[in-house]
């Protein structure tokens, strides 16, 4: 149970070596999300894009690939993944890029309206309050910008023990969409993706023209 308790709690904030470990860990089990949810939001060469939660940074180098003529800019609250995601992407850092962030998903260090896209994934069960969160997502979008979010089946994701002991929000599907258009998205939907670890939900929106 101690264990059990222990990876419950660096699921939540990863640090130190079992955080890079778990980091290492977790990549292998949603990188395919990622790309999944890359695909979904249909990333441009040009567009500047918003990660919250970037772990080791694998998704960071993901999206810079297909936002080749763009920027990418990551917020996590572990500082042990932000000294991974920086050597992992330490060329494209250098080059201005790649723009990584220490602050928690709801007061992200940014102005409003700056990214054409916006994604989270596998984050939506250590958030307390995700709402809040969709709204910072919604206010640094560009007008028709593009939001995602993505996550694992609940009901899969329930039978892994981990997630038994405290810290963890297993919010309901209905819940999460209902904050995600209060937070302001129209156009919204939720694919589902059976076919990657746990299974998939990704919550997809805009951002209204306001014009």
């Amino acid at each position: 149970m101690k264990l059990l308790k222990a990876i419950g709690k660096q699921l939540q904030h990863p640090r130190g070596l079992f955080g890079k470990i778990l980091f290492a860990w977790m990549t292998r089990m949603t990188i395919t999300h990622a790309r999944w949810t890359a695909d979904l939001l249909d990333v441009q060469p040009n567009d500047d894009i918003l990660e919250i939660g970037f772990g080791n940074g694998a998704n960071i180098k993901l999206l810079l690939q297909r936002a080749s003529g763009g920027t990418v800019t990551g917020v996590e609250i572990s500082e042990t993944a932000l000294e991974m995601a920086s050597g992992k992407n330490a060329k494209a850092i250098s080059e201005g890029k790649v723009i990584l962030h220490l602050a928690p998903g709801n007061t992200l260090p940014s102005t409003d309206g700056v990214f054409d896209k916006a994604c989270t994934v596998a984050t939506a069960y250590v958030i307390e309050d995700p709402g809040a969160v969709f709204k910072e997502m919604y206010r640094v979008l560009k007008p028709n910008g593009r939001a995602a979010v993505t996550f694992p089946i609940r009901e899969n994701f329930m039978r892994f023990k981990p997630v038994g002991t405290e810290g963890f929000y297993l919010h309901k599907l209905a819940d999460l969409e209902t904050a995600f258009r209060d937070a302001g998205f129209i156009n919204c939907r939720t694919e589902r993706n059976d076919r990657v670890k746990f299974g998939a939900h990704c919550m997809l929106g805009e951002k209204p023209d306001i014009n």
